[in-house]
């Protein structure tokens, strides 16, 4: 058995980074003994049914799911976790097909070896809603209205999942207890999501089962405000949650909603509670929000209708892929820690070095957002790296009214910056310096570092691309520095313009 000391003074020594405190070893090294709970955690899944609602479409179907949960099998899980968004377009069909795989890996809610294995799935928006994709499914208003989960919730959640539909709810497995809340109010909005109500009431009812001497666990879709990836990550709650488990150092609470990589090390954040983002098991981004200055926002994003959209029809990039990652999380819970593996599911390879928080948490914070950023470093460019400059015809994207167009454009190519320690790039700031001092930035998402840093993608070079009506006039150089999600910026590759 591994007792606290040895963990934390033997293996500490050998792994340990910034002050003193252990948080990211090699994969595997810190899963030491049996624990004492194993949760497979995965969050917006977005099961797709295809129009006539027959069959699902192809790349929003459950081969990802099965392989996820049969990794999850395979490695113990006592509990799977789905942080909200089961159902892409809110239809019982959807949310029948992942009951369907799930009974198809675990018959009967339970593993080959006979271990019952506990489900704590919650709704999120896609699921508590009348979109227009369900229209794209059932055109018959009355078929689809008939099989829209929001219209009867309790007679599809039982029906599917064969338990009774609560909008809080909490389950104890092994001791530990898992409070799931769904998402059953307003719309989505992409800020200060009021998506509940009468959470307050609940934890209320149920704060004399909470031990504050072990974790417990919190599942919800939205962002809890104010805590992990940022003040001005997308998709934040109204601040409930976030006022209700600052009252628990023990609580730690799982989200998902806005699909950001758990290769963004700001994915964990440990505050009054602790708070940990689940990325997405259907398409994955790695934007940065708030780093970049630049009006246009990113160069191969797409801009916020209401507050640039003058600038989307001159970009001449393409909104990257992001159906071509996959991410969840197996979190192993031990008596002096919890350590969480992050994997990607269409390869199977790990995302980076297991993350380890110590616990009980009221010893040691190392995820705490301003300590790690005191001690961030920047990504860098390989040795020799270089940034090439040419200027070509490309086509730009365009709105409803222009549509799509061909134009001059600067080409600028280089190499994909490294990791240095845990530091990844999140975006590429890409700066046009012209004649008197004038210069205009630019943004790029750096999508590989999404990856495995084994995968190809990871290291892929990458291409900017920029309308030349865009930049000064007379441009005579352009520079380039990727940039950490801590918004700690590498040395830049300069190029003259030829």
């Amino acid at each position: 058995m591994i007792t606290r000391r040895f963990f934390i003074g033997g293996l500490a020594g050998a792994f340990a980074t910034g002050a003193g405190r252990l948080f990211a070893v090699p994969a595997g090294t810190a899963s030491v003994g049996k624990p004492a709970l194993t949760i497979g955690m995965l969050s917006d899944i977005h099961i797709y049914l295809a129009p006539g609602g027959k069959k699902l479409v192809d790349a929003y179907s459950t081969q990802t799911f099965e392989r996820a949960l049969e990794w999850f099998r395979d490695n113990g899980a006592d509990v799977v976790a789905i942080a909200g968004d089961i159902a892409h377009s809110g239809l019982a069909g959807e949310l029948k097909a992942v009951a369907d795989a799930w009974f198809r890996v675990f018959p009967g809610d339970k593993a080959p070896d006979g271990r019952r294995v506990e489900r704590v799935f919650v709704a999120g928006n896609h699921d508590w809603a009348d979109s227009p994709r369900a229209k794209k499914v059932f055109e018959d208003k009355a078929v689809r209205n008939d099989n829209l989960f929001v219209r009867n919730p309790a007679k599809w959640w039982d029906e599917a999942f064969h338990e009774e539909w609560k909008p809080h709810f909490m389950k104890v497995v092994k001791g530990y207890p898992f409070i799931g809340a769904h998402w059953c109010n307003k719309p989505c909005t992409g800020h200060d999501e009021n998506f509940t109500v009468g959470l307050e009431e609940f934890y209320a009812s149920c704060k004399s089962s909470l031990d504050p001497s072990r974790p417990f666990f919190h599942v919800q879709h939205p962002v809890p405000k104010g805590t992990a990836h940022g003040d001005d990550v997308w998709g934040q709650d109204d601040g409930v949650s976030t006022r209700i488990l600052s009252a628990f150092p023990n609580a730690v609470a799982f989200f998902g909603h806005c699909h950001i990589s758990l290769t963004d090390e700001r994915s964990v954040w440990q505050g009054a509670f602790t708070s940990v983002g689940c990325a997405s098991l259907r398409d994955v981004s790695l934007t940065v929000p708030g780093l970049l200055n630049s009006k246009g926002g990113l160069e191969n994003g797409k801009t916020p209708k209401k507050s640039f959209e003058k600038f989307d029809p001159v970009k001449a990039m393409v909104i990257p892929e992001r159906k071509d990652c996959r991410q969840g999380q197996l979190v192993r819970v031990y008596p002096d820690r919890i350590v969480f593996s992050r994997r990607e599911f269409i390869t199977g390879a790990s995302l980076g070095d297991d993350l380890v928080m110590p616990l009980p948490v009221a010893e040691k914070k190392p995820f705490a957002f301003a300590e790690r950023q005191k001690g961030a470093v920047a990504p860098e460019f390989p040795q020799g790296a270089e940034l090439k400059v040419t200027r070509a015809k490309g086509p730009l994207r365009g709105d409803d009214k222009t549509g799509p167009r061909e134009a001059d454009v600067w080409e600028l190519s280089f190499p994909a910056a490294v990791a240095v320690k845990a530091a990844r790039p999140g975006v590429y700031e890409i700066t046009a310096a012209g004649a008197k001092g004038k210069e205009k930035s630019f943004g790029m998402s750096a999508t590989g570092a999404r990856f495995p840093q084994s995968d190809p993608r990871a290291s892929k070079p990458c291409v900017f691309r920029v309308a030349c009506s865009r930049v000064p006039k007379n441009v005579q150089k352009f520079s380039v520095c990727a940039i950490s999600c801590w918004g700690r910026k590498s040395a830049p590759l300069v190029a003259t313009v030829p």
